[in-house]
């Protein structure tokens, strides 16, 4: 970070210290934005010039034909809460396409088997909550896994009731099969953004996700109203 701020201090030293004077404000701005979100908050370029633009960049020009009324006053919150929920099923529709043939019937089976290669040995419950399941919802999963042979499971050397999983030969054999299709999905995703958009995209959605996260993983309250108090109470 220090070699950056020289850089800028030097460049922009001709540019007027009006500029100047902004630029630091800014960049002291997104120093104390990363105190907040705790240590494992990124200061770099990238990051910054993100959180940049973010903060300094107009509303984007409104594309295609007007929407009627009553979708053009929709809240921009409902509006994030929808699109998110579209590409998430743009992208499963494309991994079960590239998933076609595998034996893995969902993009939950990858999803599972890539993060047990990842990290194992890895517990049933650590394994669940690292992909944002319910239990139900994850347990499932594994279940499936295991009939078909692609993951093994073996005792915990000190908890009785826990077990490890770890993934089989056969596991390994499917995930070589199916890494080239997933990384081309990731490529459609990303769709016709630029490079600096994706960036900028990467930025927001790690924000969301350092927000979202220890509500998720955390005691949740078993009321609505609650959750929805406790949560609007920083804004």
């Amino acid at each position: 970070m220090g070699s950056f701020f020289s850089d800028v201090v030097v460049t922009l030293l001709g540019m007027g210290y009006s500029l100047l004077k902004q630029l630091l404000e800014q960049l002291e701005a997104f120093e104390q934005a990363g105190e907040k979100a705790g240590p494992d908050a990124v200061h770099d370029l990238a990051h910054f010039a993100a959180w940049l633009y973010g903060r300094t960049a107009a509303p984007p020009e409104p594309r295609g034909p007007a929407a009627p009324a009553e979708i053009a006053s929709m809240p921009a919150e409902a509006e994030i809460s929808k699109l998110l929920i579209f590409l998430t099923r743009y992208a499963r529709s494309y991994m079960r396409l590239g998933l076609a043939g595998s034996g893995l019937l969902t993009p939950d089976d990858f999803a599972y088997l890539a993060t047990i290669m990842g990290h194992q040995p890895l517990s049933k419950t650590d394994l669940i909550t690292r992909n944002i399941h319910e239990k139900a919802t994850g347990t499932e999963v594994i279940k499936r896994l295991l009939a078909k042979g692609f993951v093994a499971e073996q005792r915990h050397a000190t908890d009785r009731r826990s077990k490890l999983l770890t993934l089989t030969p056969a596991g390994m054999a499917v995930l070589g099969q199916v890494f080239g299709p997933m990384g081309q999905v990731s490529q459609l995703v990303a769709g016709n953004l630029t490079r600096a958009e994706r960036i900028q995209l990467l930025y927001l959605l790690q924000k969301l996700d350092a927000f979202h996260q220890p509500i998720f993983q955390g005691a949740r309250p078993e009321q609505f109203s609650d959750l929805t108090q406790h949560l609007l109470e920083g804004e």
